[in-house]
């Protein structure tokens, strides 16, 4: 079986071409595969007639085991991509990839002038069992019924249909059926909130237009609109009307999905942004963090301010969608009276959205301000702008991503003051320079393991004492954080305070150690080097007292290196009785160096092999003859160095140097 229909290229050729189908396809056995034929002419017929405004012809072919439908038109070519990315077969060509989800096989020929589409459905070929035959006197009531059955079954869409299908191809489909099922001329479907329709066939107007809410639960959720030849017969009222409810719950069926949808974007898209905001320990860094997650997903410009302790806010940053008009925000943030109360308000903690737009660079804007609260305190604003009005979704979306800012920028602060008191605990606990000895060259190098988070448990010091002398004392006290440097503090101070008041080295560190031992902690241990330099005469003597420290390294000016010094006890441990500390002499000739360091640079590990006191020796003894800053930058270089990976221990280094000259 061979049929033909050609078609002007007028809207109405769409509906035409389904009502074609559905005559040359009208066997019951046939039902499923003629929606799927009347749903792909009827998209590729729009393709042709509407799009490339070319007569088209439609040919239906049946055999034994399926229906080859050709969809002719005059030949616009073949295929091809477009210049701004995709095909044809993308959305601007409406029915390519339907035929292609739906049809068995389909394909496009060109000859004589003109491109044909085909597509191939497979049937069965088994026919269904005839209807019985009514009784007497019943058949036209019996053909009525039929008749009503098939037009209501036009309202449902099989489910290989549903599945091939997004909600707007639905809604177009359901739409061209109801308007064949009434036998009207057009018809169109408005969802609320638009003023343009989401499908439209046929004509645009008639003299009998019926129009119809969708409402579900009291929700109007868009409008129904059929052009009417005439006037609908009782059963064509009632055929609207159940397909305007059709159309309702497909409607709220997709709003409710959408919906989720959308919750899972929001949710997906906060999480990001918690993750994005965690990153970050610098208050202004996550307010710029906030301002590029609010822009441009939820606003056109967005502007971030911080509250200080008497709650004036001070704008940190602001960006715009449009990089050329960022200098915009600016001048309105700095100039709008409303704008500025509104943020001062915010300030308080209150959360607002102006009543009346704002012109920004041209275009009016709608104003939002969410403060940034934390643990009860207001720690900063986020003011931001947008063509439209925040619906319900983005408004609780903003809410919470305001929370989420505050409680990174809480987290953020709180780790500046930490690491603001740190470091001024730290360099409370370090000299801050070391004396100009005449006829030394004093250097010193120090690093924390975990700078800015924890103070070190490392020291040094350098002083001259009354009768001329210089001591130089290093050490390194068990653990970090507050309570190592309780003992650090202590031990410098005492140590400091005890030779100046004329204490050999010995009795200072005894008298260290009865003062940890009088205060036990966890952090009570410490080891210390000591060295006096006495540069009186011509001659340097330098004696040398070690508790539980690494022996020094002595750097000879022709590049020889030894150690030096007796071992001694670790402090914080043993009685003063039971403390064995020795004190050991040396004499530094022009061009040595003596090198006092902690066990942060002997150390550093690289699997099994260790820097050690032999690495750093030799890389000592490379410096030979150098300053005492180069020594130590030297030493410290290559201890750091030896591992490619952040320091696990304290470092400190402290050299001095008898010059040449």
């Amino acid at each position: 079986m061979t049929a033909a229909l050609s078609l002007a290229p007028d809207p109405a050729a769409p509906q035409q071409a389904r009502r074609f189908i559905a005559t040359t396809l009208d066997a019951p056995e046939l039902a499923e595969a003629r929606e799927i034929a009347e749903l792909l002419v009827s998209e590729l017929v729009t393709n042709a007639v509407v799009h490339a405004a070319s007569p088209v012809e439609v040919a239906v072919e049946r055999d034994d085991t399926g229906i080859v439908v050709r969809v002719r038109d005059a030949d616009t070519g073949p295929l091809v991509m477009r210049a701004g990315g995709g095909s044809e077969l993308d959305e601007g060509g409406r029915g390519f990839l339907l035929v292609d989800r739906l049809a068995e096989a389909w394909g496009t020929e060109h000859q004589g002038g003109r491109k044909s589409v085909w597509f191939r459905l497979a049937t069965s070929g088994d026919r269904s069992p005839e209807p019985p035959e009514p009784r007497a006197g019943a058949g036209e009531k019996f053909t009525s019924v039929r008749a009503a059955e098939q037009k209501l079954r036009t309202l449902l869409l099989r489910p290989l249909i549903r599945r091939a299908m997004t909600f707007e191809e639905q809604a177009r489909e359901l739409l061209q059926r109801i308007v064949d099922g009434v036998d009207g001329v057009g018809g169109d479907l408005t969802m609320h909130g638009s003023t343009d329709p989401l499908v439209h066939c046929g004509a645009d107007v008639s003299e009998h237009p019926y129009l119809r809410d969708l409402i579900v639960d009291d929700r109007r959720l868009g409008t129904l609109t059929v052009h009417l030849a005439g006037q609908p017969s009782d059963d064509d009222d009632c055929f609207l009307e159940l397909a305007a409810e059709r159309l309702s719950l497909l409607a709220a069926e997709h709003g409710v999905v959408r919906a989720e949808q959308q919750r899972e974007a929001e949710l997906d898209y906060l999480a990001e942004a918690t993750e994005l905001l965690a990153g970050s320990m610098n208050v202004a860094l996550t307010l710029t963090l906030a301002t590029q997650i609010v822009v441009p997903r939820l606003a056109d410009w967005c502007a971030a301010f911080v509250v200080d302790d008497r709650g004036r806010p001070r704008r940190v940053t602001a960006t715009h969608r449009r990089e050329d008009r960022i200098d915009a925000v600016h001048e309105l943030l700095d100039n709008d009276k409303e704008v500025r109360t509104a943020i001062a308000t915010g300030a308080t903690g209150a959360t607002q959205r102006l009543p009346s737009t704002i012109t920004l660079a041209g275009q009016r804007s709608h104003v939002a301000v969410v403060p940034l609260i934390s643990r009860g305190r207001t720690l900063g604003v986020l003011a931001l702008g947008r063509a439209t009005p925040l619906d319900a979704v983005a408004f609780m979306a903003t809410l919470e991503l305001g929370r989420r800012t505050a409680i990174a920028v809480d987290n953020a602060r709180l780790h500046e003051e930490q690491v603001a008191a740190a470091n001024a605990l730290q360099a409370s606990l370090l000299p801050s320079g070391l004396p100009d000895i005449p006829g030394l060259d004093l250097a010193a190098r120090y690093h924390a393991a975990a700078p800015g988070l924890s103070v070190g448990g490392d020291f040094y010091d350098a002083f001259a004492l009354p009768d001329g002398s210089v001591v130089v004392a290093i050490g390194d006290v068990c653990g970090k954080g507050a309570e190592a440097a309780a003992v650090t503090g202590t031990s410098r101070d005492v140590l400091r305070l005890l030779l100046l008041d004329g204490a050999s080295l010995t009795d200072a560190l005894r008298r260290l150690n009865r003062a940890l031992n009088d205060h036990p902690s966890s952090s009570r241990f410490c080891t210390v080097a000591l060295a006096r330099f006495d540069t009186r005469g011509d001659r340097v003597q330098a004696s040398v007292c070690l508790a539980g420290h690494p022996e020094p390294v002595v750097v000879r000016a022709d590049g020889s290196t030894e150690l030096v010094g007796e071992a001694g006890d670790l402090l914080g441990v043993l009685p003063d009785d039971a403390l064995g500390l020795e004190e050991s002499t040396l004499t530094l000739e022009p061009g040595d160096a003596l090198v006092l360091y902690t066990d942060g640079i002997t150390e550093r590990r690289d699997g099994r092999r260790m820097f050690g006191q032999t690495g750093l020796r030799q890389v000592l003894s490379s410096t030979a003859g150098q300053p005492a800053d180069a020594i130590a930058e030297r030493a410290e270089e290559a201890a750091r160095s030896f591992v490619d990976s952040e320091l696990r221990d304290d470092l400190a280094i402290v050299v001095v140097r008898r010059p040449t000259g």
